[in-house]
């Protein structure tokens, strides 16, 4: 292909142990792009409604982009993606490593699994050949990092994998897919769907080559991106080079970005002094070289060591998400127990955003008497404690006593034991919120919108709020953002103007998608230079489309994904964050005290519902959005013949 996409992709029967290849037409690629777009036509075409979480004819999607593999830069993106188990909606999950280009070198834009293996076994493809192998000697024995080494060990250190670890072999609902030894595609529980087929890793090495329409121009767009990154990058880019997202945990949590106390706290709970003890330099002391995903110029992973901690030799360096969720939520400042929580959730392959949400839960269940020591094996789980948080991720990670509850995430927890009134569980239709507060008076309201209406709700990921700077930026000069401001993302207020609103959000959330299908990475977008994905994607495919014809196709994917979970029995307008999460009651004092009625969210969602061209009281596309979107299978499953 000169396309950008390799034009077909993989089927495994892991009931039969058989193996299928399927071409795809040119103009599937032209109107979904690839990764979790791709994937969700595919699996909305073929998959039966409303199956149980761990059916084995729910399928399983891994996934490269349209741009992997190419010239472009920030695309080495892969993506999982399939009913989730969690919360029974459309489930994706986003990763970096090393994975995705492996997945088009073995010949195909992505790899679906179907069935359900009688034996543990891990798919190996080496070029042209193809198997399952049994992986009874991995399953129960190896966790993730040992997985990927023994299978590097016998197959050959340029083999790349994907494991699950101890969370997914036991369909921990929060579990995820491991690769690079730490970079997990962690939400939505797709670990957990992964470990119910008896698929305990990928190890994938292929020759094949991924063509492109005009590399030259690809390369031409990148070189000059690149050197505005070098000349103009802006604060934020600064910081993400040098530590990544554990160097913005102070200004979270200075600004209110981070919800503390199982969001019942403000800044003053733990100060800027707290927090230093756990950002940039207290991370970064401990790192031993830069870590770079595929296809990233930037590296702002880190590799680090622990000394005196075996486990610790080598390690990732936590990122924002994790050290906010178990330290400054916790009140904890204490960066060691955070690095070995980090890997001990990493090695299990436990999503970190919604084990921290759950242990946030439990540690106010604690202090309000929902739970008790009996309860909690003895540990005393009181606010600041780190060796109880370490020991109480050891049981999670080996699901014994509170911790096999933990492991099914906050809403299987709170159900368990009780006491909602008292201690929220902070998630949304059973996924665990992130780290970035809802609440905030100056833009919390596109991410909440976020929260509630995205397909796989609870996402932090779901938006890109610099669409419009970004559709009317000179590439590659244009400054995206021209200072940190960790808030920048969201600043946005209750807009008067409902279409003006509506656009807006629709826009963010269409965007991203187009990002997702392109396999790109986030962080490129809010380094200060607007990376030119227009062209990039135009060179790659030969394709002449403006960035509102991308939006379109934003947009297309959006509402397949979203009539994924309306076809599987959903009220998606019903989906909502905790009150706690709406501001209800508000805030008394922080940076997100109001006073006053909470924000407008119902109105902003019907601005959105409409301007997506959904019904703005119930959610459902409408059959005339349908048709202009050129779905008729989703009209079909809709609304019938």
């Amino acid at each position: 292909m000169s396309k950008g996409y390799m034009g077909r992709i993989l089927w495994v029967d892991l009931s039969k142990g058989t193996f299928h290849t399927e071409h795809l037409d040119d103009a599937l690629y032209e109107q979904f792009l690839g990764g979790y777009g791709l994937a969700a036509k595919v699996i909305f075409d073929r998959q039966k409604p409303r199956l149980s979480a761990f059916h084995p004819d729910n399928i399983l999607a891994m996934m490269s982009g349209l741009l992997t593999n190419g010239r472009a830069i920030f695309n080495g993106r892969w993506m999982l993606a399939g009913k989730s188990p969690l919360t029974g909606t459309w489930g994706d999950a986003n990763c970096g490593g090393d994975l995705a280009p492996a997945i088009k070198e073995s010949g195909f834009d992505g790899i679906f699994f179907i069935g359900k293996s009688e034996k543990p076994v891990y798919l190996l493809i080496d070029g042209k050949k193809m198997e399952l192998r049994d992986a009874s000697a991995l399953w129960g024995i190896l966790d993730a990092v040992e997985t990927e080494n023994r299978l590097r060990a016998v197959h050959g250190d340029d083999f790349r994998a994907a494991c699950i670890g101890a969370g997914g072999e036991r369909r921990s609902l929060i579990a995820g897919v491991v690769n690079g030894k730490g970079r997990l595609a962690a939400r939505s529980g797709l670990g957990a769907l992964m470990g119910s087929k008896n698929l305990k890793a990928v190890c994938l090495r292929g020759d094949h080559q991924t063509g492109c329409h005009d590399e030259a121009a690809v390369w031409q767009h990148t070189t000059q991106f690149l050197t505005s990154l070098e000349t103009d990058l802006n604060d934020f880019g600064k910081k993400m080079k040098q530590a990544g997202t554990a160097g913005t945990l102070t200004d979270s949590t200075t600004s209110g970005d981070s919800p503390l106390l199982n969001w019942q706290g403000v800044p003053a709970d733990f100060p800027a002094e707290k927090a230093n003890k756990i950002d940039l330099f207290s991370v970064t002391r401990y790192e031993t070289r830069k870590y770079h995903c595929y296809g990233c110029p930037f590296g702002c992973g880190g590799l680090c060591m622990i000394p005196d901690e075996p486990l610790l030799k080598e390690t990732h360096r936590p990122e924002y998400e994790t050290i906010c969720g178990f330290g400054a939520q916790l009140l904890n400042d204490n960066i060691e127990s955070i690095f070995m929580v980090n890997e001990l959730l990493n090695r299990a392959g436990i999503d970190t955003i919604s084990c921290a949400t759950t242990v946030n839960w439990a540690f106010e269940a604690y202090a309000k008497g929902i739970l008790t020591q009996e309860d909690t094996d003895g540990l005393e789980l009181t606010w600041g404690n780190h060796g109880a948080l370490v020991a109480l991720v050891q049981k999670i990670v080996a699901g014994e006593g509170i911790g096999a509850i933990l492991a099914n995430g906050v809403k299987k927890s709170a159900e368990h034991f009780g006491g909602e009134e008292l201690a929220a569980p902070m998630h949304v239709h059973g996924q665990e919120l992130p780290m970035h507060d809802s609440r905030s008076t100056s833009g919390g309201l596109d991410l909440g919108v976020g929260y509630e209406t995205e397909p796989t709700p609870g996402r932090h990921t779901a938006t890109f709020a610099g669409w419009d700077q970004y559709k009317h930026s000179d590439h590659p000069k244009n400054r995206l953002f021209d200072k940190f401001r960790l808030k920048s993302r969201y600043e946005k207020p209750v807009d008067d103007d409902h279409e003006k609103q509506g656009e807006r959000l629709r826009g963010a959330s269409c965007a991203e998608d187009i990002i997702n299908g392109a396999g790109l990475c986030n962080f490129g977008f809010y380094l200060g230079p607007a990376p030119p994905l227009v062209e990039w994607l135009n060179a790659t495919t030969g394709w002449r489309k403006t960035f509102d014809d991308y939006l379109l196709v934003g947009q297309r994917i959006k509402t397949v994904r979203h009539a994924f979970n309306i076809r599987e029995g959903l009220e998606v307008a019903e989906i909502r964050m905790p009150e706690r999460a709406r501001g209800n009651p508000p805030l008394t004092t922080g940076p997100n005290a109001y006073s006053g009625n909470v924000l407008a969210w119902d109105d902003a969602k019907k601005d959105y519902y409409r301007a997506m061209g959904w019904d703005e009281i119930t959610g459902r596309p409408l059959r005339e959005t349908l048709r202009s979107l050129e779905l008729p299978e989703v009209e079909k499953a809709l609304y019938g013949e």
